[in-house]
């Protein structure tokens, strides 16, 4: 009985104009397995873990995506199509600072469909949960990603050096990684 309430407890349902932002299910393995492979193929992968694309590797990542609270499927409300995910972690040093991350299809880029979901989901951790700064980071070569957290209210807070592959050669591939924060004040007086 404890474990159905914490579920009740802990399912998200958000709606915008365009789109319903939900806890993933499992079923929502074959959407996701077809944005990890196009996100894979996109420029901007080579930024971002590697994600699995084979089909039961597919189906275990969407089953472990729908036992958590931080991961949230981001569906066309007409269609109820997986077209991305937007993660919103709790900070393990501040309760009250959360961290924002998100993937889209690369067929649903340049549609607003990304800034409609995150700022859902952002209004929903300040005004929700409690959260006092939400955080993010991406490649600085990355610009749209850069360019819609700073649609989004974000300033840049840092910048380190990351990788994630190696070249062929064995090499990693370098990137500078930038940092954004965005305090629950700011937030409010951007509405």
């Amino acid at each position: 009985m404890a474990s159905l309430e914490r579920e009740e407890k802990n399912m998200i349902s958000l709606e915008t104009d365009r789109l319903v932002i939900r806890n993933f299910c499992p079923d929502d393995w074959q959407d996701l397995q077809d944005m990890s492979i196009h996100y894979g193929a996109s420029e901007y992968a080579q930024y971002d873990h590697a994600w699995p694309t084979a089909t039961e590797d597919v189906k275990g990542m969407a089953e472990y995506l729908s036992t958590s609270d931080q991961f949230y499927a981001v569906c066309l409300k007409e269609t109820d199509k997986l077209i991305g995910f937007i993660s919103l972690g709790r900070s393990e040093e501040d309760e009250s600072a959360f961290d924002l991350g998100y993937v889209f299809h690369p067929a649903y880029h340049g549609q607003g469909y990304g800034s409609e979901g995150c700022r859902a989901v952002i209004d929903h951790a300040f005004c929700e949960l409690g959260a006092q700064q939400v955080t993010s980071n991406t490649a600085e070569a990355n610009l749209p990603s850069c360019a819609l957290l700073k649609a989004l209210g974000f300033s840049e807070t840092g910048r380190s050096t990351a990788s994630f592959y190696e070249t062929p050669e064995g090499e990693p591939i370098e990137f500078t990684a930038l940092s954004f924060s965005l305090t629950g004040d700011k937030w409010q007086g951007n509405r």
